[in-house]
């Protein structure tokens, strides 16, 4: 491009935020306007963050969010649930707009009040997101202003199912996730001498991924058991899921067959790749989501994995902002080699 995207990230200080940074310094096409927190209000990010000393000046914005937004092409709102729906009103139609939050995700608003346990403080402007989704929604994410995306789980649980179409009796799934899915905040459950040699689940049958899953597969929640599990690593989720009871055209095919569908379902998606076996380690630090197929008798097993961070947060957002942008839906992230080892 001729002419740089200027985009903003309000929710700078977050995890997400940081690896949109990351991540949109490296990308040919963009130009970084404002980094705005809410906890801080001036200074440079790095005297926060010393892994960014002599990479660069990022100076924190006290500029208005209206501001921010009829300055940029983009705004990316990296912030805690519950938040976004409060600001969204006041730039909404001022610039394009995703949000990595879970606040404008789900369709029903009495989903969102049980799952997530309040009310929604703007209903009225939820129609106005796409799913970000882009190996289901390219198309609709292409011509959207304003974009949600996914949760992390959701992301590597629908990847893994959407093949199907929703042809199984029930799908079982238990999710593993590494510590930098509970963000910055610090508390009991995260605290490093705990976590870091214990597993330990969670919200099993009401975290709020698991309407969203059902949403996006266009299935009911009871067709999906979801068991999220917490586990002694920093990066990734780990997804296995057991599909039991699957029926029309799918159901006779051999595994061979079952993955060659997964290719075939697939193919064009840069970032989707079907393997033998999966494993964290190759995924890491990149935007990819890697995936298995097994048959185990008349049963299939799934495994899918996932960067939280990237293809599950900060890359997925940059990823619908090529879309949003006319760009290659790779530009910029092609460049993430997973860290390995």
């Amino acid at each position: 491009m001729s002419q740089k995207i200027t985009v903003s990230i309000i929710g700078i200080t977050g995890y997400t935020g940081l690896e949109l940074l990351r991540i949109l310094k490296a990308h040919p096409d963009v130009e970084v306007k404002h980094l705005i927190s809410a906890s801080t209000k001036e200074g440079d990010l790095a005297d926060l963050y010393p892994h960014l000393a002599g990479s660069g000046s990022y100076p924190l914005s006290g500029v208005s969010y209206e501001q921010a937004a009829t300055e940029s092409d983009i705004v990316f709102l990296a912030l805690p649930h519950f938040i976004s729906q409060t600001i969204v009103p006041t730039i909404i139609g001022k610039t394009k707009i995703i949000d990595l939050s879970g606040d404008f995700r789900l369709k029903n608003m009495e989903d969102f009040q049980k799952y997530y346990g309040v009310q929604h403080q703007y209903p009225q402007g939820v129609e106005n997101f796409v799913y970000g989704l882009s190996e289901l929604n390219q198309k609709e994410i292409t011509a959207a202003n304003c974009v949600t995306n996914p949760g992390c789980f959701a992301t590597a649980v629908s990847l893994a199912l959407l093949p199907f179409g929703g042809t199984y009796k029930k799908a079982k799934v238990m999710a593993v996730t590494g510590s930098s899915g509970s963000g910055k905040a610090p508390s009991e459950s995260t605290h490093h001498p705990i976590r870091a040699h214990n597993m330990k689940s969670y919200k099993v049958g009401s975290h709020q991924h698991l309407p969203e899953i059902a949403q996006t597969l266009g299935i009911s929640s009871d067709k999906i058991i979801f068991v999220p599990t917490s586990g002694p690593f920093t990066r990734g989720i780990f997804a296995t899921v057991f599909i039991c009871g699957l029926v029309g055209e799918l159901q006779g095919l051999d595994e061979k067959q079952l993955q060659d569908h997964f290719v075939k379902y697939y193919a064009g998606h840069d970032f989707i790749r079907i393997k033998p076996v999966v494993a964290l380690a190759d995924v890491v630090g990149s935007n990819y989501c890697d995936i298995s197929v097994t048959k185990v008798g008349d049963s299939i097993v799934v495994q899918s994995v996932i960067d939280n961070l990237v293809k599950g947060a900060a890359g997925q957002a940059v990823q619908n902002m090529n879309l949003m942008m006319g760009l290659p839906e790779s530009r910029g992230l092609d460049l993430l080699l997973p860290l390995y080892p």
